[in-house]
């Protein structure tokens, strides 16, 4: 049989609960000890001290990782901005590059097909109008140019009553510098007189150009010579090709 068990028949002298006791004289009970008392406490309040502190250490290292996380977001974006600041600068001054060039080129194109024109008409009754065209749009150098070339064949084109008119096939730029050019002109002409009437198709002309007062104009210019040419006599019918009186004729390549 398992024992039954058997209350004590008395306590030990001076036992008695955590929160007090009878005293061995059986008086009051006695008062827990206040130094165990104050040690738990100063336990407990370390403890809650130590979980403040680790929440704070936790608390202010997060706040380091943002703040620092910002830095360098914001750097990164500065770094960013200053990148794509500067690419648009790059690509600003290349399209500036870009237009002044075709600016240029557009003027060169212009001019010597301005010139090729000019060059190529007149009319017999009225030969220093057409050479005022001519050397307005040219240089100083080139004035003596066109007269060497142009004098000789003044008493001709006015005893034949010449005149002749002129068309631009094509206009090609070869070389364009900051204040120097040369262009390629294809043109045909049709010179009328009393010999009958001459066709010149496809004469090319190379021609240099230089740029002066803000203008670009005509140095210097060289025929030379004609894809094809059709001539017919007064009764159109067609002869064989002789030379024509004109001044672009004057000066060619051999």
């Amino acid at each position: 049989m398992s024992p039954v068990p058997q209350e004590p028949e008395e306590l030990p002298r001076g036992a008695g609960s955590a929160h007090g006791g009878i005293g061995e004289d059986g008086g009051e009970p006695t008062e827990p000890n206040s130094a165990a008392a104050s040690a738990v406490r100063a336990a407990l309040d370390r403890a809650a001290a130590e979980r403040a502190a680790a929440e704070s250490d936790r608390s202010s290292a997060h706040a380091t990782r943002l703040a620092s996380r910002g830095k360098w977001t914001g750097a990164a974006m500065a770094v960013a901005l200053a990148s794509a600041a500067t690419i648009a600068a790059l690509q600003w001054m290349a399209a500036g590059r870009l237009t002044e060039e075709k600016s240029e080129r557009d003027a060169v194109f212009a001019r010597a097909r301005e010139f090729a024109v000019a060059l190529q008409t007149y009319d017999y009754s009225n030969l220093s109008a057409y050479r005022d065209q001519v050397l307005a749009i040219s240089d100083d150098t080139f004035e003596k140019t066109y007269d060497e070339a142009f004098g000789p064949l003044k008493d001709v084109i006015t005893s034949m009553k010449a005149s002749s008119s002129a068309s631009v096939r094509g206009v090609y730029v070869a070389e364009l510098a900051r204040d120097r050019a040369k262009a390629i002109t294809v043109v045909d002409s049709q010179v009328t007189s009393t010999a009958g009437i001459r066709r010149m198709l496809g004469t090319s002309m190379q021609i240099a150009l230089v740029k002066t007062g803000g203008q670009w104009k005509i140095s210097d210019a060289t025929v030379m010579g004609a894809a094809d040419e059709l001539v017919t006599d007064p009764q159109g019918r067609t002869v064989e090709p002789a030379p024509a009186p004109s001044p672009g004729a004057a000066r060619q390549d051999e």
